[in-house]
């Protein structure tokens, strides 16, 4: 018999897990252009509401739970809704996130207690809690966080006066993403020295004679590797907790 605390956070993670892959991964900035533009009468906020909604149930494995799909895909819908109608920057950005989070912790709370009285209703035990918190962990390090990035330095951005010149498209953004999948999987398997020579070696290669330039960069890059080491921290809680 499995303990329930183990099952429990294996469905959280999934959970967060369906919401990140929704968010982040399957929608493009296009998509949510369009929302902003047309907002209730955009065709992609119905699309991101149903794919939420979807992911949320196939991932989750609570196959006997129906009300979770509808459920999930209306209030997906709404708060994207009422933040299309909203300015897009970090205030309501964190306030959408937020209102994600507080509905995945209630549709958790009703499953979880719900599974423990409710008998004869199928549910898939996709139980590998470690492996769930460690997709979960590198796919908000590589997606999410990049976009809270962007967007907390976003005031920063037109303010300086130096110039970067034109760099390889997308660079930055990838070097991004590859610097906070190194730091979380050294925090991940405790090789701090290494996260040192990352460090070092980034303020080496980023180093600009412009000093306005220099601190966006610093801002960018201290924020990035505080949000992976911060990830893996939590990361490395809940598999202690959760084996």
């Amino acid at each position: 018999m499995m303990d329930v605390a183990v099952l429990n956070l294996s469905l959280l993670a999934r959970l967060l897990l369906s919401h990140v892959l929704a968010d982040f991964v399957f929608q493009n900035r296009t998509m949510v252009n369009d929302r902003f533009e047309n907002k209730w009468r955009s065709k992609w906020l119905y699309i991101h509401g149903f794919l939420a909604g979807l992911l949320a149930y196939l991932i989750s494995g609570a196959y006997g739970f129906l009300w979770l799909f509808l459920f999930y895909t209306i209030s997906h819908l709404l708060i994207d809704g009422f933040k299309s109608t909203r300015k897009d920057n970090l205030k309501w950005f964190i306030i959408d996130q937020l209102a994600h989070l507080i509905t995945i912790i209630v549709v958790w709370s009703v499953i979880t207690g719900l599974e423990n009285i409710v008998t004869g209703i199928s549910f898939i035990q996709l139980n590998n809690t470690r492996a769930w918190i460690m997709i979960l962990a590198y796919i908000v390090v590589i997606w999410p966080s990049g976009i809270l990035i962007g967007k907390f330095t976003e005031p920063w951005h037109h303010d300086k006066d130096g110039e970067e010149g034109e760099g390889l498209f997308n660079a930055g953004l990838w070097i991004g993403r590859l610097e906070r999948f190194l730091l979380l999987t050294f925090v991940l398997l405790e090789q701090y020295q290494a996260i040192g020579l990352l460090v070092t070696a980034k303020s080496i290669f980023r180093y600009t004679s412009d000093r306005k330039v220099s601190e966006y960069i610093l801002i960018g890059t201290l924020l990035s590797f505080t949000i992976a080491v911060f990830v893996g921290i939590i990361a490395k809680w809940m598999l202690d907790i959760g084996v």
